[in-house]
C-alpha cells in the first residue's frame, strides 16, 4: 500500500504552474498597456491588441456594420484557436477573469460565511448570447456592454485606475505637510506617478455608475467563485459552444481516483461534479487547478473524454424562445431618443474626431473606454443617455470639462474597432467636430452692448476676449466685431467664423462665465472637412445669391505678379496697401440678360481696406457693412479687411440689383474692426467735404491728389509702407473754394522734420512768400494769394495747402495741433 501511493502520489502540476506565469504576465502586460498608453501611442504602436482578440467584439462589430473589419485578425485567431484548445483564452487570457481570480481569493473568507446560494445554472450566458447576437440583426449593437474585455479596459480606466491616483495624491498632499516627512514623500510621490503615468487624478463622468456594476460583478464573487464566467459572460458562451473540437478534454483514470471531492471544491468554474469524475460540457477553462491539486495523478488532458465524463449543456427552448423575444422588444426601445427630438433631428453631443457617420459609429463602438484613457485634457466622457439607449458609454467630448487637444490624435490611434478612424495630425486639424456658437444673452461683451444706456452711466471695462485668444486655428475661427463709442471706448464683440471652426471646444472649455459657457460648440454628424484657409476669400462668392447665379468659379488673384494680371497699368495703386489678393467673380439672371461684375479685395488690416475704399467710392453714402457708396448701378463697400466693389456688365442694372447683393454679401464676410484709421481723427471738423477722405502710405496715391498748382514730382515728403498719411478737403461756410489739409505720421520725429524741411524748401523754390505767425507754423503765401500752413509736431508733419485766407489756415492748424498734443498724452 505505501509502494502505491508512492507511485500515484503528485506533488503538483508543470502545466499549471506555466499557466500562472503566462496569465500573470498577460495581466501585467494588459495594466502597463493600459497605464502607459499615452506615450505608447504617441509612437504609433499598437496599445488595443487585448480589445482586438475579443471574438464577441469582433462579430458585433462587424455584424453591425456589415463590413469585415480586418484589424480585428487576432480575435479570429483566437477564435481558430479556441475550437483546438476549448475555453483556454477565459483562464490563460482574459484580464476580467484574472481580476476575480484576485478578488475570489479575497473573498474567500467572506465566501465560507455565506449560507444562503443564489442561480449558479450556467445557462443564462447562453441565453444572453443568443440575445446580443439576435439584436446585431434586428436593432443595434450591443455587445460591447457585456464583453469582458471591453469591461476590464472600463474598470481600470475609469474606475481603477483614477480612484488609485486621487488616493495616492490626498495621501502623500497630506503628508506634504509635515517638513520632515515631505522630503521624502514628495519624492515617493512623483515616483508613483511616473508609475501610474499620471499627473493629475483623471475624472470621467458616470464613474460611480461603472463602479457600482464592477462592484456587483465582483461581489458576486461571495457566492461562487469567477460567477461572472460561469452564468453571465457571453464571450465565454461563445467558446463553450465551439470547444467541442477541443483538443485538451478533461479525463479522469477511475482506478486512480480516490473520491476525496477536492477538485469539485476547489474548481473556480463549477464544472466539475460532485463525483469528481465529470466535467460539464463547455464549462473548463483549462486552468489546471484539478490536476495540480490532485494527488493521485489522476486528472490529465487529452482529445478523447469517455462519454460517461461529459454533462451535456442544459438548454431549454423556453430559454431561448424568451431571450430572442427580449431581443425583438427591446429593438425599439433601444431607438428612443429624446435628445434627438427636441434638437429636431440634430443630435448635438461631439463625437471624437475621426467618427465614422453616426450609425456607423453606434455599430461599431465597443464602449471600451479606450479613447477616454488617452485623451490628453480628460475631454472624452461616456455618454448616459445623449444618444439614445442604443449609445449609451459611447464616448463624447465634454468641452466644459476638456477640449480636443489641437495637435492630438491619440484616440484614432487606439481605437480597435474602426469607429474612430486612424488621422495624421494634418488631417485631423482641418476636420470640423463640431462648430462653436455664441450666446449673446451670456457673453459679457453682448450682454453689456444690450445694456449701453446703463453702461454710458457708468463705464467700465467689459471686453473678455479669452476665447478668441486661445483659439488654436492659424486664422482664428473668433473675431470681434468691435462697437467703438463716441469716446474712444470701445466693446469687442465676438462672433464665429463657422467655416474654419474645428469645433475642438477650447473657448468652451476657458469661458470665465460661471455655469454654462456663453460659447457652446455643438456636435456636428458627419463630421466634414474645413474650408482651406487659402480659399476662404472664395466662399464669400457663394454659387448663388438670390436669383443670381455665379458663372463658373470665382478667379482668385493673390500677390503682386497675379494682380498685374488682373489689373496691367493699375495695380500698382493697389500693391500701395497691405494687398493679400482678390476675388472676382460673375454673376446673372438666367431668366433675364442682367449680369454684374463682383470684386472681393481683402488687405492685411481694415486701415488698407478703407484706404482703397475711400480712393475708389463716389456717391452717396449708403448703409451697408461698415461704410459703402452707392453711384448709380455701381456699388463700393468697406468691410473689416474687405473691400467690395460691384459694377454692372449690362446696361439694365439697377441700383436696388447692386445694394441686394451688398446686403447679402456682406452677411458672409467678418466683420473685423469697425473704426476708421485713428490719424482721421486728428482732422478738423468743421467744414469737412463729404466723400473727400483719402488715407495712404505711399506717393503714388497722392500723386492724384492736388495740393498745389505745381506737381511735386519728388518724393519730398518721404511717404513709405512705414507712414500713414490721410488728406481731405474743406469748405467752410462762406469761404468761395475748399481747401486741402494733409497729415502724415512718421516713425521717428527726425524722419518727421526731414520732410518738413524738405516741404519749405519746395515752397520756397517755388516763390511763395514767408507770413509771419506763430513760431510753431511756417506760413506761406503764393501768387494767387492763397495760403499754406506747415509744421512739425513731434512725429507728424500737417499742412494746409490753398487756403484762402491766414486766419482760416491757422485755424485748421491750431485745431490739428491741439488734438496731436491730446492724443499723445
Amino acid at each position: 500500500m505505501t509502494k502505491q501511493s508512492k507511485v500515484f502520489t503528485k506533488k503538483g502540476s508543470l502545466a499549471y504552474k506555466i499557466r500562472l506565469i503566462v496569465q500573470g504576465t498577460l495581466f501585467a502586460l494588459f495594466l502597463i498597456l493600459l497605464i502607459f498608453s499615452d506615450p505608447i501611442a504617441e509612437t504609433d504602436r499598437s496599445v488595443n491588441f487585448f480589445l482586438r482578440s475579443s471574438p464577441l467584439s469582433a462579430i458585433g462589430a462587424m455584424v453591425a456594420a456589415r463590413e469585415f473589419i480586418f484589424h480585428y485578425w487576432p480575435a479570429i485567431l483566437v477564435l481558430i484557436a479556441s475550437l483546438f484548445l476549448g475555453r483556454f483564452f477565459c483562464g490563460w487570457i482574459c484580464p476580467l477573469g484574472t481580476t476575480l481570480d484576485v478578488t475570489d481569493r479575497l473573498l474567500t473568507s467572506q465566501r465560507d460565511k455565506v449560507s444562503y446560494k443564489i442561480y449558479d445554472g450556467k445557462r443564462l450566458k447562453y441565453y444572453l448570447l443568443a440575445f446580443l447576437l439576435l439584436s446585431l440583426f434586428i436593432s443595434y449593437q450591443m455587445v460591447g456592454w457585456f464583453d469582458p474585455l471591453s469591461i476590464a479596459t472600463n474598470a481600470y480606466t475609469i474606475v481603477i485606475h483614477p480612484y488609485c491616483v486621487s488616493l495616492i495624491d490626498s495621501l502623500f498632499g497630506y503628508l506634504h505637510g509635515f517638513p520632515l516627512i515631505s522630503f521624502v514623500s514628495d519624492r515617493i510621490h512623483s515616483f508613483l506617478k511616473e508609475i501610474l503615468f499620471s499627473q493629475h487624478a483623471p475624472f470621467f463622468r458616470g464613474h460611480l455608475t461603472f463602479l457600482i456594476l464592477f462592484t456587483g460583478i465582483v461581489s458576486l464573487g461571495l457566492f461562487y467563485k469567477r460567477y461572472w464566467c460561469r452564468n453571465l459572460c457571453p464571450l465565454g458562451a461563445l467558446f463553450s459552444l465551439i470547444s467541442d473540437w477541443s483538443l485538451f478534454k478533461r479525463v479522469v483514470g477511475n482506478n486512480m481516483c480516490d473520491g476525496c471531492n477536492r477538485c469539485n471544491v476547489e474548481c473556480k468554474m463549477g464544472a466539475i461534479d460532485e463525483t469528481g469524475k465529470k466535467t460539464q460540457d463547455g464549462e473548463c477553462i483549462l486552468c489546471m487547478k484539478c490536476q495540480d491539486i490532485c494527488h493521485t495523478g489522476a486528472v490529465w488532458f487529452t482529445l478523447r473524454q469517455p462519454a460517461e465524463q461529459a454533462l451535456p449543456i442544459d438548454l431549454t427552448r423556453r430559454g431561448l424562445f424568451t431571450a430572442c423575444a427580449a431581443s425583438i422588444v427591446s429593438a425599439p426601445l433601444l431607438s428612443l431618443n429624446f435628445h434627438k427630438k427636441k434638437g429636431g433631428g440634430a443630435l448635438g453631443i461631439i463625437r471624437p474626431p475621426g467618427s465614422q457617420p453616426e450609425n456607423i459609429f453606434i455599430a461599431k463602438c465597443i464602449r471600451c473606454g479606450e479613447c477616454m484613457r488617452v485623451c490628453k485634457t480628460n475631454g472624452l466622457h461616456p455618454t448616459i443617455l445623449e444618444a439614445d439607449l442604443s449609445g449609451v458609454w459611447t464616448p463624447q467630448l465634454i468641452p466644459r470639462i476638456g477640449y480636443c487637444a489641437y495637435d492630438c490624435v491619440l484616440c484614432t490611434r487606439v481605437c480597435p474597432s474602426g469607429a474612430i478612424t486612424k488621422l495624421p495630425k494634418e488631417r485631423k486639424q482641418k476636420l470640423a467636430i463640431g462648430k462653436a456658437r455664441i450666446n449673446r444673452n451670456r457673453c459679457i461683451p453682448w450682454v453689456a452692448y444690450a445694456g449701453l444706456p446703463e453702461l454710458e452711466k457708468n463705464w467700465k471695462d467689459v471686453n473678455c476676449g479669452v476665447c478668441e485668444e486661445v483659439c488654436p486655428v492659424p486664422t482664428k475661427a473668433i473675431h470681434f466685431n468691435t462697437y467703438f463709442h463716441e469716446d474712444g471706448k470701445e466693446i469687442r464683440r465676438v462672433f464665429v467664423r463657422e467655416e474654419v471652426c474645428i469645433g475642438c471646444g477650447f473657448c468652451e472649455k476657458v469661458c470665465p462665465v460661471s455655469g454654462q459657457s456663453a460659447i457652446v460648440v455643438e456636435g456636428i454628424q458627419p463630421q466634414e472637412k474645413i474650408k482651406k484657409i487659402e480659399s476662404v476669400t472664395d466662399g464669400f462668392l457663394p454659387e448663388s445669391i438670390a436669383l443670381w447665379q455665379r458663372d463658373g468659379k470665382p478667379d482668385v488673384y493673390r500677390g503682386s505678379r497675379k494682380l498685374f494680371e488682373y489689373i496691367n497699368g493699375g495695380a500698382e495703386t493697389y500693391l500701395a496697401y497691405s494687398f493679400i489678393r482678390v476675388s472676382t467673380a460673375k454673376y446673372r439672371i438666367k431668366s433675364t440678360e442682367k449680369s454684374i461684375k463682383i470684386d472681393i479685395w481683402e488687405f492685411g488690416n481694415s486701415d488698407d481696406a478703407f484706404g482703397v475704399f475711400a480712393k475708389d467710392q463716389a456717391g452717396q453714402s449708403v448703409e451697408i457693412g461698415h461704410k459703402a457708396s452707392l453711384f448709380e448701378n455701381y456699388l463700393w463697400i468697406w468691410h473689416g479687411r474687405y473691400f467690395v466693389c460691384i459694377e454692372p456688365y449690362t446696361d439694365n442694372i439697377t441700383p436696388e440689383d447692386v445694394t441686394t447683393l451688398g446686403f447679402s454679401l456682406v452677411q458672409n464676410l467678418p466683420p473685423g474692426d469697425v473704426r476708421e484709421p485713428d490719424i482721421i481723427r486728428l482732422m478738423p471738423e468743421k467744414g469737412y467735404r463729404e466723400g473727400s477722405m483719402r488715407f495712404f502710405h505711399e506717393k503714388i496715391n497722392l500723386d492724384n491728389v492736388s495740393l498745389a498748382d505745381r506737381f511735386m514730382k519728388d518724393n519730398i515728403l518721404n511717404l513709405s509702407k512705414d507712414t500713414d498719411a490721410v488728406v481731405a478737403e474743406f469748405n467752410p461756410a462762406g469761404n468761395r473754394l475748399p481747401y486741402k489739409v494733409l497729415i502724415v505720421r512718421y516713425r521717428d520725429k527726425s524722419s518727421a522734420m526731414a520732410a518738413y524741411n524738405n516741404l519749405k524748401a519746395l515752397k520756397k523754390s517755388w516763390g511763395e512768400e514767408k507770413v509771419a505767425g506763430p513760431k510753431i507754423f511756417e506760413t506761406f503765401k503764393d501768387s494767387k494769394g492763397r495760403f499754406s500752413t506747415i509744421s512739425c509736431l513731434n512725429n507728424f508733419m500737417i499742412a494746409t495747402f490753398l487756403v484762402e485766407s491766414n486766419e482760416l489756415s491757422l485755424s485748421s492748424m491750431n485745431e490739428i495741433a491741439l488734438k496731436i498734443g491730446t492724443s499723445e498724452k
